[in-house]
């Protein structure tokens, strides 16, 4: 790891960590968005490929050989036992690619993004963690203005996952983005407080 820090970006559904994460590139620092790679992977790793096939049939594949992710979807979130059996699958390779590409940079800090650090394993592959978070109602708004889901579907999807309160708990730093506290002072300072650690 040398004297790279691996700092991760954490929070849940409309917390606003992408937001994050896109200032944290301006400034220079390297990010592992956890959802995109996986998404890439789930159509370019072979063992990924063969175990989606094997669990839902080969109709989690376009004919391009692109990912049916309507029906994936289908299959995915209306079981619980699909969901762990699904992240089961793709967690650890992406663990494994993350660990390979923050390998390979020769930046200071670099930050992972993702929303599930600690039930994906990634926990295991950095030195800090930051949450971003905001209150359950901004989040809710956020998501389904953004992704078109129902206000149903957010909260549905809100409650598989960590609370704020217990990734507060287990965090380093944390920023709220409540959308009015400007959030590149924030950024700033906490670059310069890891950066400053590795002097």
């Amino acid at each position: 790891m040398g004297n790279c820090i691996r700092l991760a970006i954490t929070g849940g559904i409309g917390s606003g960590k992408s937001v994050v994460s896109h200032i944290m590139e301006i400034m220079g620092v390297p990010v592992y968005d956890c959802d995109r790679k996986a998404k890439e992977l789930m159509v370019s790793d072979a063992s990924i490929v063969k175990g989606l096939t094997r669990m839902f049939g080969s109709e989690c594949y376009n004919e391009d050989r692109s990912l049916n992710r309507g029906y994936v979807a289908s299959r995915i979130f209306t079981d619980d036992d699909n969901i762990k059996r699904v992240n089961a699958l793709v967690h650890p390779v992406v663990k494994r690619d993350f660990e390979k590409w923050a390998a390979e940079k020769k930046a200071p800090v670099v930050a992972v993004e993702t929303a599930v650090l600690y039930e994906s394993g990634i926990i295991e592959s950095v030195d800090k963690v930051l949450v971003v978070w905001a209150d359950k109602e901004t989040c809710i708004q956020r998501t389904v203005s953004r992704s078109g889901m129902s206000r149903n579907q957010v909260v549905s999807r809100m409650q598989k996952q960590m609370l704020a309160d217990e990734m507060l708990l287990l965090s380093d730093y944390s920023i709220y983005n409540d959308n009015g506290s400007p959030l590149l002072p924030a950024v700033e300072s906490l670059l310069d407080e890891l950066r400053a650690g590795i002097r």
